[in-house]
C-alpha cells in the first residue's frame, strides 16, 4: 500500500451524487429559460428599450454559459464513475493475473 489507493465505490458513489447535481442544475436552467428574458414585465414605453434590449442580451448569454457549467458538472460526475468502474476492472484484472502467476 502506497497511501495513494483509490476508494473505487466511494469515488462511483459521489461520482453519481455530483451527476445528479448536474441534471439538477441543468433542471434550474431549464426553468429560467422557460421564464423568458424577463424584459416584457417592464413594459415598452420606449424610456428602456436600449437597456431592455441590452439586459436580453446578457440574460440569453448568462445562460449559455451557465449551461456550459452544467455539462461540465454533469461531465466531471460521469469520470468519476467512470474512474471507479475502471478501477475496480483493473484490480480484478490484477488480483486474477496474481492467482493464475506460476511461482517459480
Amino acid at each position: 500500500m502506497t497511501g495513494f489507493e483509490i476508494a473505487s465505490h466511494e469515488v462511483g458513489r459521489v461520482g453519481t451524487r455530483i451527476a445528479t447535481h448536474g441534471a439538477e442544475y441543468q433542471a434550474a436552467l431549464q426553468r429560467l429559460r422557460e421564464r423568458g428574458n424577463g424584459v416584457s414585465s417592464w413594459g415598452d414605453d420606449g424610456l428602456f428599450g436600449g437597456f431592455a434590449t441590452m439586459y436580453a442580451e446578457c440574460t440569453q448569454v448568462s445562460l449559455m454559459a451557465l449551461t456550459g457549467v452544467s455539462g461540465e458538472v454533469g461531465g466531471t460526475g460521469e469520470g468519476l464513475r467512470a474512474v471507479s468502474r475502471n478501477t475496480r476492472q483493473m484490480e480484478e484484472a490484477n488480483a486474477g493475473n496474481v492467482e493464475s502467476a506460476l511461482w517459480v
